[in-house]
């Protein structure tokens, strides 16, 4: 019986395809269509001539999905994810995510820290890539500290007409 377990976890380890970017977004219920949509426009606005990997966006409804997205940006899983206003305000904040210097933006675009004054979200309706898709728009958009592939997410932004930068730990 344990053969069969280790055989089992080891075809599992190999099946899971590989992410080379991952946003997760905590909103609205959507449809596997709109997810869809959105991972074959990351995938042409960051890789148009399909060489590096797969790109993934994850909508999980908030509510009762709440639990399994935060479990997953703990696992590393999230490159930037789109939370709404009110999780923002629950437990966005400098330790959990990069505080960030974003030229291109206005300022009434970016959201700060609670008492800390350090920006560390941006609207997601001032993204054109957000903009566009009705399930992402009306979000805030995070850098998880723990992310590693922020050179992505930098060329994301710069896609985008922006320039992000993370501001060194003081």
């Amino acid at each position: 019986m344990t053969v069969l377990f280790i055989i089992y976890f080891v075809m599992q380890l190999f099946n899971q395809p590989q992410v080379d970017y991952h946003i997760g977004v905590l909103g609205p219920q959507a449809t596997t269509e709109q997810s869809e949509t959105l991972a074959n426009d990351l995938k042409t606005l960051l890789d148009p001539e399909d060489k590096e990997g797969k790109r993934l966006v994850t909508i999980t409804q908030d509510g009762q999905g709440a639990e399994q997205f935060f479990a997953q940006l703990a696992a590393v899983e999230y490159d930037l994810v789109l939370v709404n206003e009110e999780d923002f305000e629950n437990f966005a904040d400098s330790e959990t995510m990069e505080v960030l210097q974003v030229d291109g933006m206005e300022s009434k675009d970016l959201f700060a820290a609670a008492e800390e004054n350090k920006i560390i979200g941006i609207e997601s309706n001032a993204i054109p890539y957000f903009e566009k898709h009705e399930s992402t728009t009306n979000l805030i958009a995070l850098v998880p500290k723990n992310s590693t592939r922020k050179a992505e997410t930098e060329k994301f932004f710069e896609e985008q007409g922006m320039i992000l930068q993370f501001q060194k730990s003081e």
